[in-house]
This record gives structure tokens, C-alpha cells and sequence, in this order.
């Protein structure tokens, strides 16, 4: 499965870079998409030309699931799969969104609040959603499967199930040359964050550190330019850890992003 990954990201770097050239920034749409990996709120990110509805856009992502390489590397959802987008409309920061039946299937407690996670921290990236309002088949529910909505239902309402650190560069499954930008947001202690590129067989190539933009207590955003180099096209993996703050030799929180890396 791995094997069939890599060369399909292969391809498809193939394809977008013969593209590039064609393409700029202004005619395409960048989104995130909340999944769930290991227990917690999982970020993707999805590009498409331009569309003058990126939440709804952002919603019809979500319902699609992981992609392949996302899914081969633990990414799943607790979104049903055979769930519809009937409806989405914006009033006075509030998202209506109005999904089909399916939305409300059963499931444990944990499930449902993580089902009511990826939507709402994928519509309220937008600037004009603050809170997001649930509808099944056209009617307004206050509880989900058994499970009580949060009023209002924010990003706040679920915050406990995003990750200490985030990564939102690079994702899943990019074929990355020469160099990587690595970023994304953390609350770990002090700030400090550790980035490592690993080859194939798990050695680690290349290594950087770096400081989120807010310390103890509190989440910052990092970034930084690692650059690596192999004699072959491999896949790799790009891990993101803070410190070992409690003398055990391991971090205390550690993210690990699948990529292909390019000679």
C-alpha cells in the first residue's frame, strides 16, 4: 500500500509541477479540513481553482473523507461517509448547515463530539463564522445521536481535542525537494519545538529547532526552513516534537507527516 502511495504522489508532483506555471495564487482556493488521527482533530489541507464558496467547499471536503495517502497514514473521520450537504448559509457569524439524516448516525459519546469537531473547526476558519449552527434535513437539532450540542458550538466548544502540535506544512504525502518549510501551531512548554527529517529506513537526515510564537499556557505559531538532502526518491517522514521536559528521553508530544522526498 505504501509502495502504491508513493508513486501515486509521485505522479501527481509530476502533474503539479507541470501545471504550476499556469496556475497562481489568486486562481485557487486554499481550505483547511479537520479529520481526526490517534484520538484527536487531524488539519489537511485542500486546493481547488477558485471557488466563490470556499465553506461550502470546505464542508463537501469534509464529507469526502481522508485521501489516500492521508488514510495510510492513520488519518480518518468520524463524519459518515454517506452524509449530504442539503444546505449552507452565513448570518451574523453564525454557519447554518443543514445535513442529511446520515449526519446523525449513532455513536459513542467520543464519536459524536468528534463529528461535531470537524465541522465546526472546518467552517469557523472563515472570518465570517464565529459559531456553527446544526440542521438534519432541514430541522434545527439541539443534541446529536444522544449527545448534547454545545450553544453555542465553536472552536472553543472543542477545544480539548486539538493536538498540542499542529502541522499545516507540509502535508501528508507531499514530494518534497531539496528543502522543506515546516509550520503549523503548538502549546508545548516554552515554545520550544524540534523538527527532524527521517529517510526511509528512520535515520534522521537533516534536523532544526525552532520557538512558537507564543510560550507556556498559551498556543503560537511556528515556522521554519529545513534543508535535507537524499541520493534517491524515498519516502520520508517529517517529525515535529517539543522537549523531553520530563527526563524520560522521550518528548512529551511528538507528530509524525509521511512525505515522499525527492533527490
Amino acid at each position: 500500500m505504501r509502495f502504491r502511495t508513493l508513486l501515486a504522489v509521485m505522479a501527481a508532483a509530476t502533474a503539479v509541477a507541470a501545471g504550476s506555471a499556469h496556475a497562481t495564487a489568486a486562481e485557487t482556493s486554499v481550505y483547511k479540513v479537520w479529520f481526526q488521527r490517534s484520538g484527536k482533530l487531524w488539519l489537511v489541507k485542500r486546493q481547488q481553482p477558485l471557488t466563490p464558496a470556499p465553506a461550502r467547499a470546505a464542508v463537501q471536503a469534509l464529507l469526502a473523507g481522508p485521501n489516500l495517502s492521508e488514510s495510510d497514514a492513520g488519518v480518518g473521520s468520524q463524519v459518515p461517509a454517506a452524509a449530504d450537504l442539503l444546505g449552507l448559509s452565513v448570518a451574523n457569524g453564525t454557519a447554518t448547515a443543514d445535513l442529511s439524516s446520515e449526519f446523525a448516525a449513532s455513536g459513542t459519546t467520543a464519536q459524536v463530539r468528534m463529528r461535531l469537531a470537524q465541522l465546526t473547526w472546518t467552517l469557523a476558519q472563515f472570518p465570517t463564522i464565529d459559531r456553527v449552527a446544526l440542521q438534519v434535513n432541514g430541522r434545527a437539532v439541539s443534541s446529536l445521536a444522544g449527545v448534547q450540542l454545545p450553544r453555542p458550538m465553536t472552536q472553543d466548544s472543542f477545544a480539548g481535542l486539538l493536538p498540542p502540535i499542529t502541522v499545516w506544512n507540509p502535508a501528508i504525502g507531499t514530494a518534497l525537494s531539496g528543502s522543506v518549510r515546516v509550520s503549523g501551531n503548538a502549546i508545548v512548554f516554552e515554545g520550544s519545538l524540534h523538527i527532524r527529517i527521517l529517510n526511509h529506513n528512520g535515520t534522521t537526515i537533516a534536523h532544526a529547532h525552532t520557538t512558537a510564537s507564543c510560550g507556556t499556557g498559551c498556543r503560537g505559531g511556528y515556522t521554519i526552513l529545513v534543508p535535507f538532502s537524499v541520493g534517491s526518491d524515498q519516502l520520508g517522514t517529517i517529525v515535529v516534537s517539543d522537549d523531553d521536559t520530563d527526563g524520560n528521553g522521550k518528548p512529551q508530544h511528538q507528530v509524525r507527516v509521511p512525505v515522499v522526498l525527492l533527490s
